[in-house]
């Protein structure tokens, strides 16, 4: 029971958490407004999380679970597809509808990172995991006969992962583009990096 209520406090210090980092960031979010946004006392947070950075990591993985709930139903959904095309609009599709709600996680890590060497690893490691997960996308597309033959898997792999990164995104938005012009962008991009051409 003990056990339960600990990870049932953890998981609501987190949300909130992980409220206050995207809305205020990593520097101007201190533990002791996390505690007093939870309604509990700051060593309660200092013992359920030894840092200000697992914290973080807590707050954003929760975050990013939320985000991505999708992606098996979308693979599946790829896997029924007969044209390569489609596969990487249904791709684009799926980040079409993740990348709003990420935005915030993404901003709020980078910031951290540059300031946390623990936070820089959690994030190389998030970004390890993201290269991993969207090379299932070029397992689909192999098995299709689509993809390329002109180039090696790694290289498909890491224009996958840079031109899909979320940093892009971000950039993107930053700098007023527009989002229907930026996913056709990357959809157009994407099929010349990674389809066999017809």
């Amino acid at each position: 029971m003990r056990q339960i209520q600990r990870e049932a406090g953890r998981a609501h210090i987190a949300d909130v958490a992980s409220v206050l980092f995207i809305e205020g960031g990593y520097a101007n979010t201190s533990v002791k407004s996390v505690a007093a946004a939870a309604k509990v006392a700051e060593a309660t947070v200092f013992n359920l999380f030894d840092t200000k950075a697992t914290l973080l990591r807590e707050a954003l993985a929760r975050r990013v679970m939320e985000v991505v709930g999708g992606w098996s139903e979308s693979l599946a959904e790829m896997e029924r597809r007969d044209d390569p095309g489609d596969v990487i609009d249904l791709f684009n599709r799926f980040d079409e509808q993740v990348a709003p709600r990420a935005l915030g996680v993404v901003r709020v890590f980078l910031e951290a990172a540059a300031v946390d060497a623990d936070v820089a690893e959690a994030w190389r490691i998030s970004e390890e995991t993201r290269c991993e997960i969207q090379q299932q996308i070029l397992d689909v597309l192999e098995r299709g006969g689509w993809l390329r033959t002109d180039r090696t898997r790694d290289q498909m792999a890491r224009d996958l992962w840079l031109t899909a990164s979320p940093e892009l995104y971000l950039k993107a938005r930053n700098s007023e583009l527009d989002d229907e012009t930026y996913w056709a962008w990357r959809a157009a991009t994407l099929k010349a990096l990674l389809l066999a051409p017809s």
